[in-house]
């Protein structure tokens, strides 16, 4: 190395040294967060069942790394979660707590990302301390990190795909560019809700192309665009069926090609493909008279936009051919090598591509899960009340900021770019995956994370102007903001424990499950309890309002903003920690019960008793199979049988299990001449019936009995049925009993009805009971509530 090499070297690792021996508040603040982000992602990490879809990554993740291949299927999305995690076992060894590991270093990621975003065109340096807070408190967030889906590493590439696209339009450095397009081959690897992602960014790049040098874009595409709706509209009154449905459930060869034959010769197909041809032609046209002939169009876009737009970043990168090439081949090669196994299944390029486009948009009308078009409306205040305020003021603050700008002439405020692009992001999302047909709890981390950065952005602005003013201020200016801060805590600290003081009555056991009720003539007094909640709206609207007092409000805006982080800190630690295997929570969803893990190791010790190993014999059936392929993989002697058993074997197995679905009452008789029968809970799920569903009308689900659970009138219903239903609801909260009950199912989640459960029957040969016996733990109480009843006959069930 050359001595001018050596000199720089020893500067920049003397700059290094200086900055570590004194770091900056800035760098604590973060180092705090890191160090809390990695505690309460790995804390206690295996404690919790797998859940049903975790044992089928995790299953074919082992069976991966055990050398027996893996074949990329669109049923359970992208091919990076199981060469991650049969990573992580190749390293750790396969269990429950490193089949989480993966999704738990992406977390981490996740919190620290906003890192990236300090710049004062982005979130500021406050912002993106905020943002990486709310990320680190975020319930959502943190219970998906510690989840092995494929969710938590489709939204940290989405994220740092947005990163760099921010980043490059700022400044074009190459460095961002190739990383862009390796994020975005890597993103496309992890989930199809990405599809969604690319959507996102492909419309607002056209959208912010369009308003910056071709405004006439906005006109030629509003035409088009109306153009097609009118013949669709035309269609339907001739009669016109709609597109063929996607031969989703493993089709043939034979299939795909008759159903892509019918999709391209369909008239909408016809009539879409026609007038984006024309609306291609005739935008081309109008752009092209507004460059110069002699000009290139990148130096063209160059030119005609200013530095910092996302006209300009689009030219900058079509001229970067090192760049391009770099990112495209290497993205190219990941995204190759992963979605063919290494190699080892080229067919995973096709299941990958149209295979899960076509799958996914399949499940469209399936409606698994039947979730209602509110699903994640009433889903999101419950667990990120600090996203669900940003999001309407960040569309305001992105709303009148361009107003304020086309309207005066005056330049864009400073951050605006990347508050509109956030506000467009947890718009869309929340849009399409509300009108998506299958919803289903982990995908709210697609929307909770825009919304943090969004509110990490507000924030940041709110916290550079109070440090600015707490400069300036008098000592008597600082006490006073304290005082009113703390005051706006401590009144909604006292409205929650006055909630939960009213509210913890005697129990009702009249109904299925013992509830709360309020205490004893304290139902007029409940009304009260919200005045604490009133003065502190008061005093933020009041110090808002006046000029005088307005530098008070954002200290009183951020007291609001600690009270609800305090409140997802409470959600976050029951949610994750305390009840996570209990599905009380609407973001549980269904759970595997802890009963299964026990029993796992009551025969794991069996075996050891008798084989002195995992030798046992363990037979298992089709309801029982998720999740006991992941729980029995070390058993060599595990056998699945499918769904019945006609006879036994001359030497039957010492232990079999049975689901209730399939088991019949003349198999249970057969079994129990040789065989104790206990009886465990496999999985239990949040009871949606009796909490949710009945907010509002959803007369999408195509189960008719659950589109109305409000009243008794019928379908079909129109628009203003859904609206007064929604306004019922609404207006329901103004009883004391709803309000109750509303507090206690938000605040402590107590439900009003049992959580429903599917259960399943583990039968061990008699000779073997009293071993067996031996070998739980508390075993006084495990047979008690263990013990297995008959199977009813068939007439006692209709009985």
């Amino acid at each position: 190395m050359s001595t001018p090499a050596l000199s720089r070297v020893a500067r920049a690792s003397v700059g290094l040294s200086q900055r570590l021996a004194r770091p900056t508040v800035e760098q604590l603040a973060y180092a705090v967060i890191a160090l809390l982000s990695f505690v309460t992602r790995f804390w206690d990490l295996g404690s919790r069942a797998l859940h049903h879809d975790e044992s089928l990554h995790t299953y074919f993740s082992w069976v991966y790394e055990q050398g027996n291949g893996y074949i990329h299927h669109p049923m359970m999305h992208g091919p990076a979660l199981f060469h991650l995690d049969a990573l992580a076992y190749l390293l750790l060894g396969s269990s429950d707590w490193a089949s989480r590991v993966p999704a738990a270093l992406f977390g981490v990621a996740l919190v620290l990302l906003p890192a990236f975003l300090r710049g004062e065109r982005f979130l500021g340096r406050w912002g993106a301390l905020a943002a990486s807070a709310f990320l680190l408190f975020s319930p959502s967030v943190l219970y998906f990190s510690r989840f092995i889906r494929h969710d938590i590493f489709a939204v940290v590439a989405t994220t740092l795909l947005f990163i760099c696209f921010l980043r490059y339009v700022e400044r074009p450095e190459r460095r961002w560019l190739v990383l862009f397009l390796v994020t975005g081959a890597f993103m496309l690897t992890t989930h199809e809700v990405t599809f969604v992602s690319v959507f996102i960014l492909v419309t607002f790049v056209a959208l912010a192309f369009a308003a910056r040098v071709a405004p006439v874009l906005l006109a030629t595409s509003g035409v088009a665009l109306a153009i097609f709706g009118l013949l669709l509209v035309f269609f339907e009154r001739l009669g016109v069926p709609g597109l063929p449905s996607i031969p989703w459930e493993n089709p043939t060869s034979e299939a795909i090609v008759a159903f892509a034959i019918r999709l391209l010769t369909h008239p909408i197909t016809l009539a879409a493909i026609g007038i984006g041809l024309l609306w291609l032609l005739w935008s081309w046209r109008l752009v092209a008279r507004s460059k110069p002939p002699d000009q290139s169009w990148t130096a063209w876009l160059r030119q005609a936009s200013p530095p910092g737009s996302v006209a300009r970043a689009l030219g900058n990168a079509f001229s970067d051919r090192f760049g391009l090439a770099w990112g495209t081949s290497i993205g190219l090669a990941l995204f190759v090598t992963l979605y063919t196994s290494l190699f080892t299944n080229l067919g995973g390029l096709a299941s990958g591509t149209f295979g899960a486009l076509g799958y996914w948009l399949g499940q469209h009308g399936v409606q698994r899960g039947e979730q209602p078009w509110f699903y994640y409306l009433v889903m999101m205040p419950q667990y990120e009340p600090v996203a669900v305020f940003a999001f309407p003021i960040g569309a305001a603050v992105t709303l009148w900021g361009g107003v304020r700008t086309v309207l005066r002439g005056v330049p864009f405020p400073r951050r605006w770019q990347t508050t509109a692009f956030l506000a467009y992001w947890s718009t869309v999302m929340l849009a399409v995956l509300s009108w998506a047909g299958e919803k289903m709890p982990w995908l709210i981390i697609h929307i909770s994370v825009p919304m943090c950065l969004l509110a990490g952005l507000l924030s940041g602005l709110v916290l550079e102007r109070l440090e600015h003013e707490w400069r300036t201020w008098r000592p008597t200016q600082r006490r006073i903001a304290l005082t009113l801060g703390s005051i706006v805590v401590l009144l909604l600290a006292q409205w929650y424990l006055a909630m939960t003081w009213l509210t913890a009555g005697p129990y009702d056991t009249t109904t299925s499950v013992a509830v709360r009720t309020i205490r004893a003539g304290s139902a007029a007094w409940l009304r009260f309890t919200w005045i604490p909640v009133l003065i502190a709206v008061i005093l933020l609207l009041a110090t808002t309002v006046d000029r005088g007092w307005r530098p008070y409000a954002r200290t009183l805006a951020l007291a609001w903003l600690s009270a609800l982080l305090l409140f997802q800190v409470h959600a976050g630690w029951r949610l994750t920690y305390r009840e996570g295997d209990v599905p009380r929570d609407m973001l549980i969803y269904v759970q595997t019960s802890p009963h299964v893990v026990q029993l796992t190791r009551d025969l794991e010790r069996l075996s050891l008793e008798l084989t002195g190993g995992l030798g046992l014999e363990i037979w298992y059936d089709s309801g029982t199979q998720w999740p006991m392929n992941w729980y029995l993989r070390e058993f060599p002697n595990r056998r699945y049988f499918g769904t019945t058993i006609s006879a036994l074997p001359d030497h039957p197995p010492p232990v079999i299990l049975y689901s209730l679905e399939f088991l019949r009452p003349e198999t249970d008789t057969l079994l129990r001449g040789s065989y104790t029968a206990f009886d465990y809970p496999m999985r239990w799920w949040y009871p949606e019936e009796t909490t949710y569903r009945a907010f509002a009308i959803a007369p999408e689900l195509k189960t008719p009995s659950r589109q109305n659970l409000q009243t008794n009138q019928p379908p079909p219903y129109s628009f203003a049925d859904v609206l007064r239903s929604i306004w019922r609801s609404i207006a329901s909260a103004r009883e004391p009993d709803q309000q109750a009950k509303l507090f206690r199912l938000v605040a402590l989640r107590e439900l009003p009805s049992p959580i429903g459960s599917y259960r399943f029957r583990v039968y061990v040969r008699n000779d073997l009971v009293p071993a067996f016996r031996e070998a739980r733990i508390d075993q006084p109480r495990l047979d008690a509530v263990l013990a297995a009843p008959p199977v009813p006959t068939e007439g006692e069930r209709t009985g």
